[in-house]
């Protein structure tokens, strides 16, 4: 498979799909809507645009919709081929098979031809929202969802030290919170914020209380962003609280705290606010 040919193998829609091989086989046998290209060895070929719409397909399905009714509502539906929808489905195929070679070139790939910008938004983002959605259902393990996290954290980093921002640039602190384990949402907003010309600096994993005041109040940041992607977190009200009323000391720096974990607050917040979009936090900086 390649990015140029953007092509896939039986196994490799399997992987990205969600169908099994023995159904896809089928629905070619019994039904006139997949017809994959057969190469001189007998194996299929299947296009980025058969891949796209066997993953509407897949959708329309797991809602309830028998596969006749499904078929017909997507035969009209335009299907557009991007180089982005085509690296995501390259790593959610390498990624299942935890096949390390491939993965990490196609990581390498696709931020070297579509940008880090659109890299981040179009393609890391909606693979890890798919892959979270693929380990809470059990369909991915434990071990395949560390190994593509791990993966994409790495290269993060990497990305992150070959991006130089002015020394005298506003600085912006992201944090997670006590008992937070999931940093790669805050690697990625923080390379956003890096890519708008802000110094960044990211606190590792479920730090110790008392650690992100000690930052704070060492480096007097502009910005703080504390992740709570989990409700774990927030369990612990009291270190939030606590937090709240730190920030209320800290006249020149805005806190944000994010994540669907924040749903879980019981408490309102005096002094941290609950960040609900990107804008927000451009505005904080001007």
């Amino acid at each position: 498979m390649n990015n140029d040919l953007a092509s896939f193998t039986i196994a490799d829609v399997a992987a990205i799909t969600g169908i099994k091989k023995d159904t896809l086989r089928k629905w070619e046998q019994r039904y006139d809507f997949i017809n994959p290209l057969r190469l001189s060895n007998g194996y299929r070929q299947y296009s980025q645009q058969q891949v796209q719409f066997l993953c509407l397909l897949n959708k329309h399905l797991a809602a309830g919709m028998s596969l006749k009714k499904a078929i017909a509502e997507l035969e009209h539906t335009p299907v557009e081929a991007t180089e982005a929808q085509s690296f995501l489905f390259q790593l959610l195929a390498y990624g299942e098979q935890c096949n390390e070679r491939k993965f990490s070139y196609v990581l390498h790939q696709a931020h070297q031809t579509c940008g880090l910008s659109i890299y981040l938004t179009d393609i890391v983002q909606p693979f890890l929202k798919e892959v979270g959605n693929r380990w809470q259902t059990k369909q991915w393990s434990e071990y395949q969802e560390k190994f593509v996290s791990t993966f994409i954290q790495h290269h993060l980093i990497t990305l992150r030290h070959q991006i130089p921002a002015p020394p005298n640039a506003k600085l912006v602190v992201g944090a997670c919170l006590p008992h937070e384990q999931h940093e790669l949402p805050l690697h990625i907003l923080l390379l956003q914020i890096l890519l708008r010309g802000y110094r960044i600096f990211l606190i590792g994993q479920s730090p110790a209380p008392g650690t992100i005041e000690n930052f704070v109040t060492e480096f007097q940041p502009a910005v703080v962003l504390l992740s709570a992607t989990t409700t774990i977190p927030v369990q612990h009200s009291d270190y939030v609280q606590r937090l709240d009323r730190f920030a209320a000391t800290q006249p020149n720096t805005t806190f944000f705290i994010g994540g669907h974990g924040v749903e879980s607050l019981t408490t309102p917040l005096q002094s941290i606010s609950i960040a609900q979009s990107l804008e927000e936090l451009w505005q904080a900086l001007a």
